[in-house]
């Protein structure tokens, strides 16, 4: 009775070995498009030096203080716990930020990568209401200095 059935599992393995390695790649498949999909990414009309500022602005405002950060003549990476955040550079003249949370797609981590996202909009908003504001005052015509009293003699 022992040897039928081993004689039958012998001849059902390599069956059984396929189907296990079809489910590994299947579930290799799904971890891959799960993690492609914990991303979320915006452009800015910035160049890479503007985009890496708002960056860390935006971060400052959320009180992320940076474990690691390298920026390059193409490209910046910044680095706290589960964040990873790309700030890259374009040759159309934007520049693209990349944010990451955790390593697979989840709501949450969604939901966290688009807040890091807003608050550095916000940075790049702020400063440009500052540039306007600053050439604006500067195309003001200055009030002209009084000369100092002349001594009487």
């Amino acid at each position: 009775m022992l040897r039928p059935a081993l004689l039958a599992l012998l001849l059902l393995a390599p069956f059984v070995s396929g189907c296990l390695a079809v489910a590994a790649a299947g579930v290799v498949g799904a971890g891959v498009v799960q993690y492609g999909r914990n991303e979320v990414t915006q452009d800015f009309p910035l160049d890479l030096s503007a985009a890496w500022q708002a960056t860390l602005e935006g971060l400052k405002r959320l009180e992320i203080a940076p474990e690691q950060s390298e920026l390059g003549p193409t490209e910046g990476r910044i680095a706290h716990q589960d964040l990873v955040i790309l700030v890259e550079r374009h040759p159309e003249g934007f520049a693209r930020v990349r944010v990451r949370v955790g390593t697979f797609f989840s709501r949450d981590h969604e939901r966290r990568a688009r807040l890091v996202l807003q608050e550095i909009e916000g940075a790049i908003e702020r400063r440009d209401e500052l540039r306007v504001w600053s050439e604006k005052v500067q195309g003001l015509p200055q009030p002209q200095a009084t000369p100092p009293p002349q001594p009487k003699s």
